[in-house]
């Protein structure tokens, strides 16, 4: 009798640890997801280092608030406001200061000047001359000759010129101005008239039906409909 007691009692004192870690598990979520959007989406499409320092330590102590029972919640959330805090004052200050910037974010450097490859600035970015030709040939240069001008960023991403005979002809080349295109307002969705984009593409719901049914099509068979401002209408179905 008592140790089936002790048994139901560790049981209840295990499903309670599984319920706290749940709670908060969602709890340093919501307030992830709240700092995320307070840094704004530089920190996911422009990873600079000190970027990667604070993200790194967020996740931490994120992951140490959801799994140490013994730390109390209140010390978690603090320790990510203050990081994300300094993200943005960092931030900020990059904004209002060059010199702040290029000592937080760092600046481009010039692997291949004039088609000819950098040596000791390789060595400063601190990447190997394979790296260099992997960079390269993912950007679709598998010859490294057919590189003009190579500058690795600040986000770490390696941009690439070619020479001028590799470079692709544009329309300026043949002193012609193609028309300007327009964007394309999707109106239909998965079966569904998105009607709040209506306006923007400047047809009535009338009117769409009408133009979906003049080429044989029903509205609910349709996985995606666009129109552009000469209310050229093209269909995927689905």
């Amino acid at each position: 009798m008592i140790i089936s007691i002790v048994i139901t009692q560790n049981n209840t004192g295990d499903i309670m640890e599984i319920l706290k870690i749940a709670v908060l598990s969602l709890s340093s979520f919501v307030v992830l997801f709240i700092l995320s959007k307070l840094m704004g989406f530089r920190a996911i499409a422009e990873l600079s280092f000190f970027d990667y320092v604070v993200g790194i330590t967020i996740g931490s102590v994120a992951a140490e608030m959801c799994t140490n029972l013994d730390i109390e919640w209140w010390k978690g959330v603090t320790a990510m406001v203050v990081y994300t805090l300094l993200d943005v004052a960092f931030i900020f200050l990059s904004q209002k200061s060059l010199k702040a910037r290029k000592f937080i974010s760092g600046v481009p450097i010039i692997l291949i000047d004039g088609g000819k490859i950098i040596k000791h600035n390789l060595k400063k970015a601190r990447i190997e001359l394979d790296d260099l030709l992997t960079f390269a040939r993912l950007a679709g240069y598998f010859n490294i000759s057919d590189i003009q001008y190579a500058i690795m960023e600040t986000s770490g991403k390696i941009s690439f010129m070619p020479i001028p005979q590799k470079q692709p002809l544009c329309p300026t080349d043949f002193n012609f101005t193609p028309e300007a295109q327009s964007l394309q307002v999707n109106v239909i969705m998965d079966g569904k008239i998105v009607e709040n984009n209506l306006a923007a593409a400047g047809i009535t719901k009338k009117e769409l039906v009408r133009k979906v049914h003049q080429r044989n099509k029903e509205v609910k068979n349709i996985f995606l409909a666009t129109i552009d401002s000469k209310k050229v209408l093209r269909i995927f179905d689905k």
